[in-house]
């Protein structure tokens, strides 16, 4: 489940997405703007990703050999969300000695725009590819009239930390001369890629990112497993649901550790260094952040820390929670309502 998806849609999704789409922000507090989208009834998970989450037996174990883990980040069954004409080419950029494969994404009729998102996909750093978040990124781009790099960063352990990182920098350097507006994005471990990538443009003069569009990142690696930021009782769940919550929670610590691994993959690294952790990073560097998640994944917790101390430096924070919803929920695009309300606010933040 570590990578949920499924081919079916939810029940009610047209009146679910605009129960969802007419619900204001909730309040503000420390520069931070939240949308807290709880979903109908309250703290119980959405049931598509119950049948997932509902099948993790008890005291879960989880594979550490590479092969099975890259299984589980392998997606299926997404929808396409667009409703106009889109160009989708691959291309290959050079740059910085580097050469990466980007698959280029925007509407028909804005293919000059001067508005870039470069974005990383997720897979704990040693899976995944950018076709995985294609059809949500189809729709971010309609949906922000923007031009959307989706980057085929390197993967851990075979190119380990920082070489995906190096791929992003590159991306970005080539970039500055056709883009007025850069905005970095990723989810789950793509994020944190894109944070480290937004650290180095600062300090090295590349560029300003003018934005930062995360989906449920990891924002520190080596964390206290029996600290707050992995304390899941914090979380509200009905009673009937929380021994579930539980072994999802205890499923993604032994990942936690495990991508970790991977990514360093045996480098005497100190793992506090902001690049790797962006929760440890200076968070003024991080202007016009949003932050999506779900309800229930057990990277939330960080999130939530993470934006909080960007919102205190820089007044200009935004925080979506999803109700119901747990981690990797971009791969129920077209599936899951809530995953399109996001993917629509995020593109209006951009």
């Amino acid at each position: 489940m570590l990578n949920d998806t499924t081919t079916k849609q939810s029940l009610g999704y047209a009146d679910e997405l605009r129960r969802l789409k007419s619900m204001t922000a909730t309040y503000v507090e420390d520069g931070v703007t939240k949308w807290i989208k709880d979903r109908e009834p309250l703290h119980t998970f959405e049931p598509l990703v119950w049948e997932t989450v509902a099948s993790i037996e008890e005291n879960p174990h989880l594979p550490s050999d590479l092969f099975s883990l890259r299984q589980g980040t392998e997606t299926s069954g997404q929808k396409d969300l667009t409703t106009v004409d889109m160009k989708v080419e691959m291309q290959q950029i050079v740059a910085m000695n580097r050469r990466v494969r980007v698959i280029r994404i925007a509407r028909m009729d804005h293919l000059t725009a001067d508005k870039a998102l470069i974005y990383f996909h997720g897979g704990a750093y040693y899976g995944g590819t950018p076709e995985d978040v294609l059809l949500a990124l189809k729709y971010v781009a309609e949906q922000a009239n923007c031009v959307v790099y989706n980057v085929d960063y390197a993967l851990a352990p075979e190119q380990p930390y920082p070489a995906g990182i190096l791929d992003g920098l590159a991306v970005v350097a080539a970039m500055t001369k056709d883009y007025h507006h850069i905005s970095l994005g990723g989810d789950s471990a793509g994020g944190s890629i894109a944070l480290a990538v937004s650290q180095l443009c600062h300090s090295m003069g590349i560029c300003t990112i003018a934005s930062h569009m995360l989906f449920y990142p990891t924002v520190i690696q080596g964390s206290d497993l029996d600290g707050e930021l992995w304390d899941d009782s914090r979380i509200d769940i009905v009673s009937e649901q929380r021994h579930a919550l539980h072994r999802s929670y205890q499923l993604f610590e032994q990942l936690d550790t495990i991508m970790s691994g991977y990514y360093v993959a045996d480098q005497p690294l100190d793992l506090t260094a902001p690049l790797l952790s962006p929760l440890l990073a200076n968070p003024q560097m991080f202007k016009h952040t949003t932050l999506l998640v779900g309800e229930y994944d057990p990277f939330r917790l960080q999130g939530e820390a993470f934006i909080q101390q960007v919102g205190r430096a820089n007044e200009d924070a935004n925080y979506f929670c999803y109700g119901g919803i747990s981690h990797a929920f971009l791969n129920f695009t077209g599936n899951v309502p809530a995953v399109q309300d996001a993917l629509r606010s995020a593109a209006k933040l951009i």
